[in-house]
């Protein structure tokens, strides 16, 4: 049973990661890749999860989630960041809530994943100040979002409340070799 009823998880990761130099979604992350590991923190919610990527990564991620039941997407543009979240929006029936969960941002807990899900507006957690990931997106602008042109940046679609947690790697953000020892000391403190 969801957390909250009709709720679910869209993971982006269609990126090229160009500035890393691999694809981020298959990061090692001790005996599973980055997707797997986000993806299962997930499901241990009960949340249905959708993953967004692009044809180069399909099939490795499709194998690394061999044992999940997120669905596997890729856009035929996979180029927006909205066009690839209104395609995940696409394939769940009649959300009420999703969390927007980028791959290059996994640094939010559990507790986090809870705490936006008990919220009934558009969010976001923020740490020391500064905002981060996951985004919570509620059933009035989700309608927002399915009829806004895919290149439209989301901050300009709705506003997101700011939510404050205790998540110390709630900014981890992965573009460079340098960002993966940070990803390292984080699934450490898990």
């Amino acid at each position: 049973m969801n957390l909250a009823k009709n709720s679910f998880a869209i993971v982006l990761a269609a990126g090229k990661s160009k500035r890393l130099g691999k694809p981020k979604a298959l990061l090692d992350c001790g005996n599973k890749t980055l997707i797997q590991f986000i993806v299962d923190r997930l499901e241990s919610l009960n949340l249905g999860v959708v993953v967004i990527t692009n044809s180069d990564l399909k099939r490795s991620i499709t194998k690394s989630l061999e044992s999940n039941k997120a669905t596997i997407i890729v856009p035929e543009n996979t180029s927006h960041r909205t066009g690839n979240l209104i395609t995940g929006l696409k394939a769940i029936k009649n959300p009420e809530k999703i969390l927007v969960v980028p791959i290059d941002r996994p640094g939010w807990s559990l507790d986090t994943i809870k705490l936006l899900l008990n919220m009934d507006e558009t969010c976001c957690p923020e740490f020391q100040g500064k905002g981060g990931h996951p985004l919570l997106i509620c059933k009035e602008d989700l309608e927002k979002l399915s009829k806004t042109p895919i290149e439209t940046p989301l901050n300009t679609i709705f506003v997101a409340k700011k939510i404050s947690v205790m998540d110390s790697f709630l900014h981890l953000n992965i573009d460079t070799p340098q960002d993966i020892n940070l990803l390292n000391k984080f699934i450490n403190k898990i």
